[in-house]
């Protein structure tokens, strides 16, 4: 086995998750509501601290901050996000569970679109349609 299929085993065999960054209890008991329907199989929550490691270690597919944290140090957040290509979600005080379960839809697929795997390069190529030149004889 190749380093390159031990990659792509290790991404088959990850569970979709999503970090939540809060202390809250009852954000994260909402959160864990929603990622249940919106199929999510693991919500890690992490304080800033460990946010780095838990992040590289799990690959959440979306990263959740309420504001005030995200406001914190939001650069660095949205490049730990692009280095393990996961979407970044914001919750404000009084967030709706609708918005919040939109946001975690949206940020879900553009992280999932981000790991699809480049397509592999064929010998074929499409050539458009257009004025063709006649065959020679």
């Amino acid at each position: 086995m190749t380093h390159g299929d031990d990659e792509a085993t290790k991404a088959v065999n990850t569970p979709r998750s999503v970090l939540l960054v809060s202390s809250a209890e009852e954000l994260a008991a909402r959160c864990r509501g929603m990622c249940l329907r919106a199929r999510v199989m693991l919500l890690v929550e992490s304080d800033l601290a460990a946010l780095t490691n838990t992040a590289v270690e799990r690959k959440p597919l979306a990263l959740l901050f309420p504001d005030d944290i995200y406001a914190f140090d939001s650069a660095e957040f949205d490049a730990l996000a692009r280095d393990i290509q996961a979407s970044v979600v914001t919750l404000e005080p009084g967030i709706t569970d609708e918005v919040i379960e939109a946001r975690l839809a949206d940020a879900l697929l553009r992280a999932e679109v981000l790991r699809q795997p480049e397509p592999t390069s064929s010998r074929y190529v499409l050539v458009p349609d257009g004025p063709r030149r006649a065959k020679r004889r």
